[in-house]
């Protein structure tokens, strides 16, 4: 996910500068250095969006799932007791 961030935000900003450039018919040279600049700077912000993101959608995975494993246990638990007193 980090690295999906950091592509679409970098190309986008490579690109809105590269557009804007181009409609206040701007130089290449400055542009591109521009561009570039912007393209590093919002990869790496996406990819700390993005591993954020990432991190916080595991643990709300991995928590969801040991609540519902703790749930399934207590029953299974409660049945094994129950049959246990019905043939004693």
């Amino acid at each position: 996910m980090a690295r999906n961030y950091a592509g679409v935000l970098g190309l986008i900003a490579f690109v809105t500068v590269l557009v804007r450039s181009f409609l206040d018919m701007g130089g290449i040279e400055s542009t591109l250095q521009v561009a570039c600049v912007a393209m590093a700077l919002f990869a790496a912000t996406g990819w700390f969006i993005g591993g954020a993101a990432e991190r916080i959608v595991d643990e709300s995975v991995r928590e969801r799932v040991n609540q519902e494993l703790d749930k399934l246990q207590r029953e299974l638990q409660g049945e094994s007791s129950g049959s246990g007193n019905a043939s004693a």
